[in-house]
């Protein structure tokens, strides 16, 4: 039987997997590559409708991001329904990725890589209007 209890599970997970090593695109993570975009135009938040797979704003999207967006937001009904819910409980999910452009410091590991905090919001909202949050925090660097 399906429950509502485990999309808190699903937000954490969702979120764990999108910014994880998993998600390599081109020729860097999708992290890195949202850093140097964020870098580039000077806009630090990405905010992502999973259910509608939408992201903004456009000018921190490349095309490679975008493909893995769509790749990510297209397993969540998977990664819902594997969880023991229902997308029949998911009325919205979002994603809001944001790095902190005024914070750097060298990487500890190798001081020729800049990193900078970034924190990754996932919010499920049921079907009768509860929230369910998880907020992964962390430091990332470009690596080319």
């Amino acid at each position: 039987m399906s429950s509502h209890k485990h999309l808190k599970s699903v937000s954490h997970n969702f979120g764990h997997s999108f910014i994880s090593l998993m998600n390599y695109i081109g020729n860097d993570y999708f992290m890195g590559e949202l850093l140097k975009q964020a870098r580039k135009t000077g806009l630090d938040r990405l905010s992502v409708d999973i259910l509608n797979n939408t992201a903004e704003p456009s000018d921190l999207l490349t095309k490679p991001m975008t493909k893995s967006i769509d790749y990510w937001n297209k397993w969540f009904p998977q990664l819902v329904e594997d969880s023991g819910s229902s997308m029949n409980f998911v009325s919205k999910a979002t994603m809001v990725i944001q790095y902190d452009l005024k914070l750097a410091r060298p990487y500890s590991s190798d001081s020729k890589y800049l990193e900078n905090p970034f924190n990754c919001t996932i919010t499920i909202t049921d079907n009768r209007g509860k929230e369910y949050s998880h907020r992964h925090e962390g430091w990332w660097f470009p690596e080319n």
